[in-house]
């Protein structure tokens, strides 16, 4: 029999059709929580050209799975697994795969998975780069920066501080998209 995907090991085999977990008071396996109406209306508003929109509800719904008090690790990946496939169809909507890159970074630094969370810093700085983003990749390097800032007691203790801090300046004293 199935267990609750909350309780893991805690908690009692539970039938299939079970609604409620009698153990936590959550519902029991992965996906219940997701409303597959969601996906149809991002995948509409995307088939209309409302592709920053269509990436919303997907991005919503992820942080829904991504929750601190409900964390659905199997649905999360589905709906990453959908919003990886927009971008590879839009590759025009690099702000939102930044964005993406560090809400991840958080996530991962949250649950204590730091070399992971330094990847996806990583990987939204590359992101900005290669669309000559410079604007993008500060602010991917200063969300970096502001969470080992809190991981490391202030951003001047943390590893590779100097290098971060000249890397930090040359992206602020370029010219910026933005100033076009």
């Amino acid at each position: 029999m199935p267990e609750c995907i909350f309780c893991e090991g805690d908690g009692p085999d539970l039938p299939s059709d079970c609604e409620i977990c009698p153990e936590c008071g959550t519902p029991p396996f992965s996906g219940m929580m997701f409303n597959p109406k969601r996906k149809e209306e991002s995948e509409r508003l995307e088939q209309e050209g409302y592709f920053v929109e269509a990436y919303s509800i997907l991005n919503d719904e992820w942080k829904s799975h991504t929750d601190h008090d409900y964390f659905d690790v199997e649905m999360a990946e589905k709906i990453e697994m959908w919003i990886e496939n927009l971008f590879e169809r839009h590759p025009v909507m690099v702000e939102q795969k930044v964005e993406f890159c560090l809400e991840k970074m958080s996530l991962l630094h949250f649950h204590g998975a730091h070399n992971e969370g330094l990847e996806a810093a990583e990987k939204a700085m590359k992101i900005a780069r290669e669309a000559n983003r410079p604007d993008l990749e500060l602010h991917a390097l200063e969300m970096h920066g502001s969470i080992q800032s809190q991981r490391y007691g202030g951003i001047e203790n943390m590893p590779q501080f100097d290098e971060f801090n000249d890397y930090r300046e040359r992206l602020g004293l370029g010219h910026t998209k933005q100033e076009d």
